[in-house]
């Protein structure tokens, strides 16, 4: 039994007829349970193809499938869709009764800040009264329980299931972080974003997307997850965020932190005030809100407790989206200065007289931004644990080592490099290669380095070279999250959290 279909509205009728017969859907044959469909997705690691068996085990009442040569003989009905992924995507969201469109939905997308981005959005509105939703890296906070996710962006089956459960908790703002990999994997297809976010891009996740060029071609692919009267807020500062944007059809509102940017900004962030990251965010031209009124010319002070550009940059478009969602600047205003670092960035604690930063750092632009910001910090000398990148490839870490170089002939201190083969779980262990590239990027640039497997040792060598007013910089992703709980051990103290009173 099979119905097979080339144009959407063929795919369209068959799908909306089996969901009436359903009781859910699934795309993992684990979580099959009796009466969904199941949904074969053609994964890196695994094809859903041959996991269909295992799925009308479990009870799954009906398959879409891609290949109609794995789907002849099957006990239940299937369907031939051309891509799975986007079928997914539709039924989810007809299922969960198109949950998107029943509250205000920010899209943010970009190489660094997403999180930072998402989170402030959620503080804003909260501090405006409302009840905030919250779907990226930290997790799913769907108004009523928070929920860990594992990805950046959630299949599209979950997305829609915490979107339902948002609606139901009364939740009407939420803020979503889309990762280029989300987006060429069609998981946010199908979703209503009432405006979208461009924050910045660089070279990231070139172990998925095989070039650069493909993965700007995947942040791009953003652009037409909008709906053509969809705000798009865009990064001024970011020449490759502007260039996306010179394709979009639909409003731009261009944001800067910058100054040289800020001049064709319709917002823009001042230059802080004394040693404090205290700015003036100025709206330089009319433009209008979701509800169709006017935002007038003015100017509201924002007063953070994260340091560096790169944070003023996430406030402005936080800001220009809560704006565009009639929040007054008095409550973004609120948010904003209660707001609190989000965990693993840009974390500062002061132990034993020195001091400490705790970033994921994991790709040249975040990189920069914490380099950025130390050096303006006052310290005797500069000590550095980086974590390699398991499970990214060589490109992404010898592109990274370049960055490490660069700022190291700019502030010279001390390089400890690690696997975190002791810490890191299973799959994002280093790999030959991706050690390699590293290293030879550091060599190339003749930056002298201590290189040990482990996170454990590492930070052992680094304790034991700290002396009073030193900075040690613990960065990298998955393999440096135990480094502070390590160091804290090592010190046999505890570290206490630093609020940065520089800019």
């Amino acid at each position: 039994m099979g119905v097979r279909f080339e144009k959407e509205g063929d795919w369209v009728n068959s799908l909306a007829d089996a969901l009436r017969k359903s009781s859910g859907i699934a795309c993992h044959s684990a979580e099959v349970k009796q009466g969904n469909l199941f949904v074969a997705i053609r994964g890196r690691a695994a094809d859903g193809h041959f996991y269909i068996g295992e799925a009308i085990r479990r009870g799954a009442v009906g398959i879409v499938a891609e290949d109609p040569g794995l789907c002849s003989n099957l006990p239940v009905p299937h369907i031939i869709v051309p891509d799975t992924r986007l079928a997914l995507a539709w039924m989810a969201d007809r299922f969960y009764g198109h949950p998107s469109h029943s509250l205000a939905l920010t899209g943010i997308t970009g190489s660094n800040g997403k999180t930072t981005i998402a989170c402030m959005l959620a503080a804003i509105f909260r501090a405006a009264g409302l009840i905030p939703g919250l779907i990226g890296t930290m997790g799913v906070d769907d108004g009523l329980n928070w929920h860990h996710s594992g990805l950046t962006t959630p299949d599209a089956v979950s997305i829609h299931r915490h979107l339902r459960n948002m609606c139901q908790n009364g939740v009407t703002h939420a803020a979503m972080e889309v990762s280029a990999q989300g987006i060429d994997m069609r998981r946010a297809d199908y979703l209503a974003f009432s405006c979208g976010i461009l924050s910045n891009i660089c070279p990231d996740h070139l172990d998925y997307h095989g070039s650069f060029d493909n993965y700007l071609a995947a942040k791009g692919g953003f652009l037409r997850l909008l709906a053509p009267a969809s705000p798009l807020i865009v990064n001024q500062a970011d020449s490759l965020c502007r260039r996306l944007a010179a394709d979009y059809g639909g409003p731009v509102l261009s944001a800067s932190a910058v100054p040289a940017a800020a001049q064709k900004a319709l917002m823009y962030a001042a230059s802080p005030k004394g040693q404090h990251n205290r700015f003036t965010v100025t709206v330089q031209e009319p433009f209008p809100s979701l509800n169709g009124s006017t935002i007038p010319p003015q100017s509201f002070e924002i007063s953070l407790q994260l340091p560096g550009l790169h944070n003023r940059e996430n406030a402005v478009l936080a800001a220009a989206a809560a704006l565009i969602h009639d929040i007054s600047p008095t409550y973004i205003t609120a948010g904003l200065s209660r707001f609190r670092p989000v965990e693993r960035r840009f974390n500062m604690h002061r132990l034993k007289g020195y001091t400490v930063v705790d970033d994921t750092a994991l790709n040249p632009g975040s990189i920069d931004a914490v380099y950025r910001t130390i050096s303006s910090l006052s310290r005797r000398s500069l000590i550095t644990v980086n974590a390699i990148r398991g499970n990214r490839g060589a490109a992404i870490n010898y592109a990274n080592a370049a960055s490490f170089a660069a700022w190291h002939h700019k502030l010279p201190g001390t390089l400890i490099v690690t696997d975190s083969e002791d810490m890191a779980p299973q799959s994002d262990r280093v790999a030959p290669e991706e050690r390699q590239a590293f290293l030879a990027a550091l060599d190339e640039n003749r930056v002298h380095y201590r290189y040990t497997p482990t996170l454990r040792e590492a930070v052992s060598q680094a304790a034991s070279l700290l002396g009073h007013n030193d900075l040690l910089l613990l960065l990298g992703a998955q393999g440096m999250d135990n480094g502070m709980e390590l160091l804290r051990r090592q010190a046999g103290a505890a570290p206490t959290p630093v609020t940065p009173g520089t800019p």
